[in-house]
């Protein structure tokens, strides 16, 4: 690519620019939200998230 865009440099966007990220990032915390929750405490366990016997890359992949 011989010129950037610049929407990459500058940030200013000329035409058509979409923002993707940030309404779903709103839709996400209006999501957390209207859970109510008081305190992390308040939130289930699970406690297969605290065992891991398992060693690194089991599921494949590098280590």
């Amino acid at each position: 690519m011989k010129r950037m865009p610049t929407r990459d440099t500058s940030g200013k966007c000329v035409g058509e620019c979409k923002d993707i990220v940030r309404p779903a990032d709103k839709r996400r915390q209006k999501e957390i939200n209207s859970l109510k929750v008081e305190s992390p405490a308040d939130y289930p366990s699970v406690a297969g998230a605290f065992d891991r016997n398992e060693p690194p890359g089991y599921l494949g992949g590098h280590v």
